[in-house]
């Protein structure tokens, strides 16, 4: 699940897969604002058929994070 995962936010900030680190984070580049994070998190409910907990939505902001919340969502 985690290339998945790093493929889509990829794909969505239009760079890349080479610079999705696991420790990559929000404002580290450019293309990932806060704009580009709600697109990430949209993308990837849609796509893998899952929905974020509002409350877990701001800490949402890290590769790492992201990952580990969709297995969490993924393997609950």
């Amino acid at each position: 699940m985690d290339k998945k995962v790093k493929e889509i936010i990829a794909r969505v900030l239009n760079v890349d897969i080479g610079m999705i680190t696991d420790d990559l984070s929000s404002g580290d580049i450019p293309e990932w604002d806060s704009v580009g994070n709600l697109a990430i998190i949209s993308t990837i409910e849609q796509e893998l058929n899952l929905e974020f907990p509002l409350e877990d939505l701001f800490d949402l902001t890290s590769v790492q994070s992201i990952v580990d919340e969709v297995n969490q969502l993924t393997h609950a």
